[in-house]
């Protein structure tokens, strides 16, 4: 063995022969550092923590750390300083909350703090290491925000493809009742008046979706809100208001459910205008609805003074309120007649009138 090997001093003898002084190991520490004394009084900066807080060198010394912290801070921090100065304990300063210093200019910035409590004879220090945490804190707030443009757009997409799927559906629903039309009048003048009860109606119903209160879904409606909706145009006066009754629980159906049933109660609608009970003052219509295993039950009666017995034949608009109930719901569609009237009864599942 070679002896010069053997005789070299040891790891621990080599550092204590430095001669390195607090000064140059406070400068070499990576992030600001400050040194005080019991009563808050700064003893040593090193650099980093000058430039950090905006001080020319040395011009901290001598003067309270406080000068560090935000101005409605400094009263709760004299006393946390006195609690922790003589604990000899190392830990993080704030316990989780997010902490702030404050540079010569008076801006703030975020911070966190490192605590060492020192103590030399009868003297207490305490070694407090900062960071500037500003970086760390855009960025949080830089992703924040780029998770909240993406949200965003991916909303907007899903609005877009939602309204796309929505205007496709309208057109369909418009051309076939161009078609509908088109098939059960005999003149263009008769075509052109049924085709436009029918666009009225559904036009108030999706204007009165974009309406409906912030409480439940915008597109969502209540079998009453789309009577009367569909009503409207039979009841301005309040002689027409008491001539029809409406019945029934609160019951909401979706956007497309609600375009149908639209169409359906215009249709009967017309032919209580053109041969039942809207057709003279002292005639009445009741409309009555309720759910009954899972089938939603809607009863339309019409009660006509000048009944002889038979219901008007069905025509072109009772069998397109029959060909909707069962195209589109998978119901069904039936008339009964009393000595007063005629009853058009619709029965649909309620599971589909939710979308």
């Amino acid at each position: 063995m070679d002896d010069r090997i053997g005789n070299q001093p040891g790891g621990s003898q080599i550092l204590a022969s430095l001669t390195l002084s607090f000064q140059d190991f406070i400068d070499a520490i990576p992030a600001g550092a400050v040194v005080v004394d019991e009563h808050g009084t700064v003893l040593i900066t090193n650099a980093e923590l000058d430039r950090q807080f905006g001080y020319e060198p040395g011009s901290l010394l001598d003067r309270s750390v406080d000068m560090l912290v935000p101005v409605g801070l400094r009263g709760g921090h004299a006393g946390l300083r006195s609690q922790y100065v003589e604990s000899e304990q190392t830990r993080t300063m704030g316990g989780g909350r997010a902490l702030q210093g404050q540079r010569k200019d008076g801006s703030t910035f975020p911070v966190e703090v490192g605590l060492r409590a020192l103590s030399a004879g009868n003297a207490h220090f305490v070694l407090a290491v900062v960071s500037d945490r500003s970086d760390h804190f855009r960025a949080r707030a830089s992703e924040a925000q780029e998770k909240a443009l993406g949200l965003e757009l991916a909303h907007q997409e899903t609005v877009a493809r939602e309204m796309g799927h929505r205007v496709k559906n309208l057109m369909a629903t418009v051309a076939a009742l161009v078609s509908l039309s088109a098939r059960g009048a005999s003149t263009p003048r008769e075509m052109e008046e049924s085709l436009r009860g029918r666009i009225l109606a559904l036009s108030s119903v999706i204007d009165l979706a974009f309406n409906a209160p912030q409480s439940r879904s915008p597109t969502a409606l209540s079998i009453e809100d789309i009577l009367q909706a569909v009503l409207a145009p039979f009841t301005w006066t309040q002689d027409e208001r008491a001539r029809i009754a409406l019945t029934g629980p609160e019951l909401t159906v979706g956007q497309r459910p609600s375009e149908v049933l639209a169409l359906v109660f215009h249709e009967l609608a017309t032919n209580a205008m053109k041969y039942g009970a809207l057709q003279r003052p002292e005639d009445r219509l009741y409309i009555e609805w309720r759910k009954a295993d899972a089938m939603l039950n809607l009863s339309w009666r019409e009660e006509v003074g000048q009944f002889h017995g038979s219901a008007p034949k069905q025509g072109f608009g009772t069998t397109l309120v029959a060909r909707l109930i069962e195209a589109e719901f998978g119901g069904r569609v039936e008339r009964q007649v009393s000595s007063s009237g005629w009853t058009t009864q619709l029965n649909i599942p309620v599971a589909s009138l939710g979308g």
